[in-house]
């Protein structure tokens, strides 16, 4: 079962348990195993040890969160979600990467791999 959040619910959210932040659309909610509406915005610089690596459990010990957005195709909407999400990490002093699965799609953030404090 997912873990997920309201934007509403994220200025409050402790995500530090959390090693990726995940957006997704109410479709995706209500459909079991529904994955086309999803986009991975956020992925902690701590996910990797090499256990993991070695007995290639990594994605298996990846714990998410998500949170829905009315739609995922309108860049202004992802872009306002992920403002709230980096101030979110900020003040509980989290790192990652944003896109992580993206190279230069467009996003103003994708290319830099950007931690949440601009590095």
């Amino acid at each position: 079962m997912k873990a997920l959040i309201t934007l509403q619910e994220l200025a409050e959210a402790d995500l530090r348990p959390y090693k990726e932040i995940w957006l997704t659309s109410a479709r995706a909610v209500a459909e079991s195993g529904h994955q086309e509406d999803e986009l991975c915005l956020w992925r902690s610089d701590m996910v990797f040890n090499h256990d993991m690596m070695s007995e290639g459990t990594h994605d298996q010990n990846l714990q998410g969160i998500w949170l829905v957005v009315d739609n995922l195709d309108d860049p202004d909407q992802v872009l306002e979600v992920e403002d709230e999400v980096r101030q979110r990490l900020i003040a509980l002093n989290m790192e990652g990467e944003f896109y992580p699965a993206e190279v230069g799609d467009g996003h103003s953030f994708a290319q830099s791999a950007t931690h949440p404090q601009g590095d």
